[in-house]
């Protein structure tokens, strides 16, 4: 599988890029990719029973239990499906990765035993930048094609570390906060309530991450220039524990009462957390709610009044293209993009649009869902 090494590096990367002295053993779930994926034929079968090239390819996701990262990966099934219709090829498939998202430490351990099974392709999203960058030259100067997927090693548009992975689909966290705002100004004009008359607004994320900040920072600058006059807290973190961020939403509740105007959540694990306090409390109508991403709670609580709007990332879209490249990528023996990060835009979705049937499949991408 790895004829394509000398297509994917150049000899420059390969100078430049370091791999370890030695890596760690194969976990069971690792050396059994290939087998599990093949079946009984083996791989010789396999590849003969479609007519074309085999490949390898593992979806390492930060988090087996989030519903986000279940979005993205239908994406990515969807895509190996439809290409290994049209193109002929036969994917071996498997997805490995933590529990939760908080479990970073897992994640860079499931990426060294992801490297050391030495597949085709790794498509995959980081929550540690730091940590994930010499993964990623480990894996690219290994002739592996390495595909980011809504989270990288950069915020997006800045170039960072793109010598070091092969395609980068990602939703501009900067235009996630901008897009925020502006929802939550609206909602605050539909409710009747004037941004100049002051308050107070809870601001909440899950934790400290230099490219989730920018979801915070640029919905603060946003609200600056065009709400000058409300007041906001201190950024509330919750190490993506939903307990922990109905707890703080809990928290500014109390402290800032008839003050509070509104929260905003900066991922779903957050917005469930202030979903639940806010419902507890019985203020849904009294102050505005905006969330980023969706999940089964959000969703729950823009039906019932307990949130306002929900900023939707297409996981979908950004799995499904991720993957796509990745087989592309080791057919054609180059990428097809012509720029290493491609923006995603996201979506505005509030009660009054989420029926829509465009909606409804971007709140829940399992209605797209294939199986075979």
């Amino acid at each position: 599988m790895k004829k394509l090494l000398s297509v994917l590096l150049t000899a420059s990367m390969v100078a430049s890029l370091a791999a370890c002295s030695s890596q760690p053993a194969e976990t069971e779930a690792a050396a059994d990719t290939a087998t599990e994926a093949q079946g009984a034929g083996g791989e010789d079968a396999a590849a003969e029973s479609t007519g074309g090239e085999e490949y390898d390819i593992i979806y390492l996701t930060p988090s087996t239990a989030s519903q986000f990262w279940t979005h993205v990966e239908i994406g990515i099934k969807n895509a190996m499906y439809d290409l290994e219709e049209s193109e002929g090829v036969k994917i071996n498939y498997s997805v490995v990765g933590p529990a939760e998202e908080s479990q970073t430490e897992e994640y860079v351990t499931a990426f060294e035993q992801a490297i050391a099974a030495q597949p085709d392709a790794i498509v995959t999203a980081t929550l540690a930048i730091d940590a994930t960058v010499p993964k990623a030259q480990e894996a690219t100067a290994n002739g592996i094609v390495l595909n980011f997927v809504n989270c990288g090693l950069g915020v997006g548009d800045d170039g960072a570390h793109e010598e070091t992975y092969n395609q980068f689909y990602y939703c501009s966290n900067d235009t996630i906060g901008e897009l925020a705002a502006q929802a939550f100004l609206e909602a605050m004009e539909k409710k009747g309530m004037d941004p100049a008359a002051g308050g107070v607004l809870g601001v909440n994320t899950n934790v400290e991450n230099e490219a989730l900040n920018h979801r915070i920072d640029s919905f603060r600058t946003y609200m600056a220039e065009n709400a000058p006059d409300l007041t906001l807290t201190d950024t509330y973190y919750n190490q993506n524990v939903v307990e922990n961020a109905q707890a703080n939403a809990e928290n500014i509740i109390s402290t800032y009462g008839d003050e509070l105007i509104g929260m905003y959540s900066g991922n779903n694990i957050t917005g469930d957390g202030v979903c639940l306090a806010v419902q507890s409390a019985g203020i849904g109508s009294d102050i505005v709610s905006v969330a980023v991403d969706s999940d089964d709670t959000e969703i729950a609580a823009l039906e019932s009044g307990n949130l306002d709007a929900i900023i939707v990332q297409d996981a979908y879209d950004q799995g499904y293209r991720c993957m796509e490249n990745a087989i592309l990528t080791l057919i054609n023996g180059e990428n097809p993009e012509t720029e290493k990060q491609v923006n995603c835009p996201p979506s505005i979705v509030t009660a009054d649009n989420m029926n829509d049937e465009e909606v409804q499949n971007l709140l829940d991408p399992t209605r797209l869902a294939r199986e075979e």
